[in-house]
């Protein structure tokens, strides 16, 4: 009986190497075709879930709606505040509601990426139950549950880029959270920006947003509007984004459906999916979330999608 050719480690190495390369050629195909296509993902901003008012229940429908989409959703980005509040509550309670979240989450049927809003972080007010050095104090839970331990992060699909930021930030004169992009989070924009070129199209999520009128319109143009409504240092930092190809700012925080273009960037607010957190619309936008699709030219088109949400009493 003839024995089997013997395979020498060259050989070896050199077909391993052929895999190698013939998969890699493989992927970078894939990766090439679904950059050719248009996508959609969905934008599901305050959900403020909570033990009370039907919020669970809430939650739960716009995911079913969400996941019955005629346009199939590629992924979901949560816009933060999606838990009620844990700002001026204790650890339980904190906890009760993570876990609220959990049960709506698991619904879903697209990935999904989240943004950490203000109710999200642990004891950053005044009125504060939860202190520092305890474990849940800060943005903790939001970075290990959610995070994949951080609070911002960025990833490309379907040759686009996604950047979450983390707009919250801690007066810590008066241990209340404001709107802020901090300087290691710039460092890191700056460092993404730049591996991500100039050429590729750029969506940016923030729960605070950049710019905002409604405050304006409704309350007068003159209206002082503060440290927590808007990122306070985004000038700061405007140049830098105009160098690159942004295309959308998405941002939640105002519970109301906004749009602004400047510079070719446009600036959407969301809605709410909680509405007036579950106690009805907000100027007459019903509580949904958005559905945005990306196209292959760096053309977004998006729609407001309502759920049917009546209140409960």
């Amino acid at each position: 009986m003839n024995s089997p050719p013997k395979l020498s480690r060259r050989h070896f190495l050199t077909s391993a190497a052929s895999l190698t390369g013939a998969a890699g050629l493989w992927n970078d195909a894939q990766a090439a075709s679904a950059a050719s296509k248009p996508f959609s993902f969905v934008f599901f901003t305050d959900p403020h879930v909570q033990p009370e008012k039907g919020a669970v229940e809430g939650v739960k429908m716009a995911f079913a709606k969400v996941n019955a989409l005629e346009q199939k959703p590629e992924f979901v980005i949560t816009g933060g505040d999606l838990i009620m509040d844990a700002l001026e509550v204790g650890v339980d309670r904190v906890e009760t509601q993570w876990k609220l979240w959990d049960e709506c989450l698991k619904t879903l049927e697209a990935p999904s990426y989240h943004t950490v809003g203000n109710h999200d972080v642990a004891g950053w007010s005044p009125k504060a139950m939860i202190k520092p050095g305890e474990s849940a104090y800060g943005k903790a839970v939001f970075a290990d549950r959610y995070g994949q331990g951080k609070t911002y992060r960025s990833f490309d699909h379907g040759g686009w880029h996604f950047i979450i930021l983390d707009s919250i930030g801690l007066d810590k004169a008066s241990n209340d959270y404001m709107g802020w992009i901090d300087d290691d989070q710039l460092a890191w924009l700056q460092a993404d920006l730049e591996k991500t070129g100039k050429q590729t199209p750029i969506v940016l999520v923030t729960h605070i947003p950049f710019y905002s009128v409604w405050h304006q319109v409704i309350l007068g143009p003159k209206i002082n509007i503060g440290g927590k409504a808007l990122v306070n240092n985004v000038h700061d930092f405007r140049k830098m984004l105009g160098q690159y190809n942004v295309k959308l700012v998405l941002s939640g925080h105002g519970h109301i459906s906004e749009r602004i273009q400047f510079d070719q960037v446009v600036y959407l607010q969301g809605g709410a999916v909680c509405g007036m957190w579950w106690k009805g619309p907000v100027h007459g936008n019903p509580e949904g979330f958005l559905q945005v699709e990306c196209r292959p030219d760096g053309t977004f088109s998006d729609q407001y999608h309502g759920y049917g949400w009546k209140v409960r009493e």
